[in-house]
C-alpha cells in the first residue's frame, strides 16, 4: 500500500514539473514576440553604429587639426550628427573654424582655411559684404545682441497717396524684408577672424559662426549700429530701405538660437490719420 502512494506522489510531481517547463516554455516565447514587435515599432534603441570622427582632446578655434587630435569612434546611428566624418584623413590638416571640444563629433562645417588676422574683412564670408545698420536699443532688441546672432530685418512703411486714402490719412506698412541674417558686430564688439570655410562649401549650419566669438564678448546696450553679412542684392535693399524717406524704421529682430526657417511673412498695414 506504502509502495503505491509513493508511485502516485512520484507521478503527481513528474506532472507539475512536465506544466512547469510548460509554462516557462509559453513564458519565453511571449517575451520573443513582445521584444520582435517592440524592434519592428522602433520602440527599441537601435544598436547599429556608424563610424566618426571625434576629437581626441578639445581644438581650438584656428588651430591645425593634427592626427593626434582625433581618432575614430563607433557612434550609435541615433546619436549621429548631421554632416560628421567618416575619416580622419579628411580632418588631419584643416583649419577648426570654432572651438570643438574633447569628444565632440567634428564635421564639415566646423572645417575651413585660415584666414589671416584683418579685422572683420576677414571674418565676412565668402560671396557676403559687411553692411551696418543704425539701431537703438528698441530696434536691436533692447540693446542685448551680440555677435554672432541671427536677426530677421523689418521695416515700418509710409505709404500716402494711396488710391482710397484721404488727403490727411496714410498707410504704415511693416514687412520683413530679409530673414536669417548673421550679425558680425555690435558697436566695436565684433566677431574674430579665425577661419573660413571654403568658396566651395554651402554650409548651411546656424550654427556656427563666420568667426570665432571673443572670450570676452559684452552686450552693446549704447550700440548705434551693428554690421551684418548680405549677398550683393540683399546689401542694396538694406541700404535703400536706410535712405528711402518713406521708410520710418528699420529692426532687427532676434531669432532663436538654430532657427534658419525661411517663412512667408505677410505685411501688416494700417490706416494712420496725421
Amino acid at each position: 500500500m506504502a509502495r503505491l502512494q509513493e508511485m502516485a506522489a512520484s507521478g503527481g510531481s513528474k506532472g507539475l514539473l512536465l506544466l512547469a517547463l510548460l509554462a516557462g516554455l509559453v513564458a519565453a516565447v511571449i517575451v520573443f514576440v513582445i521584444v520582435s514587435e517592440s524592434d519592428d515599432s522602433g520602440g527599441a534603441v537601435s544598436s547599429s553604429t556608424t563610424p566618426a570622427v571625434v576629437a581626441s582632446q578639445q581644438i581650438d578655434a584656428g588651430e591645425e587639426i593634427t592626427a593626434e587630435m582625433v581618432t575614430v569612434s563607433d557612434v550609435p546611428n541615433d546619436l549621429l550628427v548631421s554632416g560628421s566624418l567618416e575619416d580622419t584623413e579628411l580632418v588631419v590638416g584643416e583649419t577648426a573654424r570654432v572651438t570643438i571640444l574633447e569628444n565632440a563629433q567634428i564635421t564639415e562645417s566646423q572645417l575651413g582655411v585660415a584666414v589671416p588676422d584683418q579685422g572683420i574683412s576677414g571674418v565676412i564670408p565668402v560671396g557676403k559684404r559687411g553692411v551696418a545698420i543704425g539701431v537703438d536699443q528698441v530696434t536691436a532688441v533692447g540693446g542685448l545682441l551680440l555677435p554672432g546672432d541671427r536677426v530677421d530685418i523689418v521695416r515700418t512703411v509710409q505709404i500716402k497717396n494711396a488710391p482710397g486714402l484721404a488727403e490727411e490719412e496714410y498707410i504704415l506698412r511693416t514687412e520683413t524684408i530679409l530673414q536669417n541674417v548673421e550679425v558680425l558686430s555690435v558697436a566695436q564688439e565684433a566677431q574674430e577672424a579665425s577661419a573660413q570655410a571654403p568658396a566651395e562649401s554651402n554650409t548651411t549650419d546656424t550654427a556656427t559662426t563666420s568667426g570665432q566669438l571673443p572670450d570676452d564678448v559684452e552686450e552693446q546696450p549704447n550700440a548705434v549700429t551693428i554690421t551684418v553679412a548680405l549677398d550683393s542684392s540683399q546689401s542694396q535693399l538694406l541700404v535703400g530701405s536706410q535712405d528711402s524717406e518713406a521708410v520710418v524704421r528699420v529692426w532687427a529682430i532676434q531669432r532663436a538660437f538654430g532657427d534658419a526657417a525661411i517663412v512667408d511673412v505677410p505685411p501688416y498695414e494700417e490706416r494712420v490719420i496725421e
